[in-house]
């Protein structure tokens, strides 16, 4: 979501946030792994008056190599380590986990011990016990490596905001598709937690912008914190502010065609049986929320029919959703409503407005932003923009495989075997 942002105000502000996902060393006697970033060295085959950048728990900065030969990235610990775990800002086509070995090869000391996981941009590696590890891309040729964060752990189990992401579910019961990192959780955020964590349902969450790295990064903080286990979709479209459906199309790169073609392969590849997204109105009048309600009404067809975009229908088959609901859709009598107050068993008690509030906290470059309606500016918030302005409760069934609703309380009411209330 383009917004205009501020920096978020005061130092006591950012560390509060970092302390909230426990970015510190692992408590005493739980048999939690100990965090040894702050006593590494860290050395890089070059940039190494940024490597602090990855180090300082802030996503919002960066260490990056341009393009160049057989990047690298080299740690050193006293204590043993365990565990890497890097947040990637640009990741290479492949990279390597290496350890030193003066006892081989002369000229070239170090061997690989793992191959690096390329499917997503947060990813935990295993190591046993090395007191020297290097990230390295063996690909011939020049190559970008870039990380937001690194961590390095110690012996025991990760700190549980450590991410280890599942794949993306090849069959989803319901695909919640936002077009920018945080609108998932102030319209979607109850809906996913309740879903996700307390139902155990199959659910991807897709992106049609993730905007820049930070933002992909801060999305992927907030869906762990949410529950989510699978890894989300991000398209990789502009993110740029429109006041309409028709503007908003005219700025992405390849106009409609290109979204309907990526949205019409999404819809085939997770196969969901509901797809849920934004209010015809944009919500606050954002143009992108707007062309991704559009264009979810028009995939909804174009992805059963075989003719439509075939090399996704070579891919992943045609696929018809069965129901469609979009944001605040509809006369109220009609809509779907929920409560996101109830506590959630499984995640401690909490509600799911608290989540998507614990969330949303983790976007940090949102915290400053907001939008203006009827001369008014408001922040962005789960509680008033969520919850109050465009309530994040109510959902219009707008297309449907199944009949109509007659509860109006279960997005997989009519779907057999996948009532979310059975």
């Amino acid at each position: 979501m383009k917004r205009n942002v501020g920096c978020v105000p005061g130092l006591i502000l950012l560390l509060a946030l970092l302390c909230c996902v426990v970015f510190s060393a692992a408590a005493e006697g739980n048999g939690e792994a100990e965090n040894l970033t702050g006593s590494c060295e860290f050395k890089s085959s070059s940039g190494a008056a940024r490597l602090h950048r990855m180090t300082d728990g802030d996503y919002r900065s960066y260490w990056e190599i341009e393009k160049t030969k057989h990047p690298y990235v080299t740690i050193y610990s006293e204590t043993p380590i365990y565990g890497l775990y890097l947040c990637f800002r640009t990741m290479p086509e492949s990279y390597e986990i290496q350890t030193r070995d003066d006892t081989g090869d002369a000229d070239n000391p170090w061997k690989t011990v793992a191959e690096g996981d390329t499917r997503y941009h947060h990813v935990f590696c295993s190591v046993d016990g090395l007191t020297s590890v290097r990230i390295f891309v063996p690909k011939d040729g020049k190559s970008t490596l870039g990380f937001n964060e690194v961590f390095v752990f110690g012996k025991g189990e990760p700190p549980a905001w450590v991410q280890r992401w599942e794949p993306t579910e090849e069959k989803a019961d319901i695909l919640f598709l936002a077009a920018h990192p945080d609108d998932e959780l102030l319209f979607m955020g109850g809906a996913i937690a309740t879903y996700t964590a307390e139902l155990q349902k199959r659910v991807v969450v897709a992106y049609l912008c993730y905007s820049n790295t930070t933002r992909r990064s801060e999305a992927l903080n907030g869906l762990w914190t949410m529950g989510v286990r699978h890894y989300p979709v991000f398209g990789g479209f502009r993110d740029v502010y429109s006041r309409t459906a028709e503007d908003a199309y005219e700025l992405v790169r390849g106009r409609r065609k290109a979204l309907e073609e990526w949205m019409t392969g999404l819809f085939r590849q997770v196969k969901p049986e509901v797809v849920v997204t934004h209010d015809m109105n944009g919500e606050y009048g954002h143009g992108q929320h707007k062309m991704a309600a559009d264009c979810a009404t028009h995939c909804y067809d174009l992805a059963a029919d075989p003719e439509q975009y075939p090399e996704s229908a070579a891919a992943w088959g045609t696929w018809q959703v069965k129901k469609l609901y979009l944001h605040l859709w509809g006369e109220e009598s009609y809509q779907t409503n929920f409560n996101w107050e109830q506590p959630l068993a499984s995640m401690g008690g909490k509600t799911a407005t608290e989540l998507a509030e614990e969330a949303y906290a983790l976007h940090l470059t949102q915290q400053n932003a907001g939008f203006k309606m009827r001369g008014k500016r408001y922040i962005f918030s789960v509680r008033e923009t969520g919850g109050e302005l465009f309530p994040n409760t109510k959902f219009g069934l707008y297309r449907t495989e199944v009949g109509p609703d007659v509860k109006h309380d279960d997005f997989l009411e009519n779907i057999p075997g996948q009532s979310g209330q059975e």
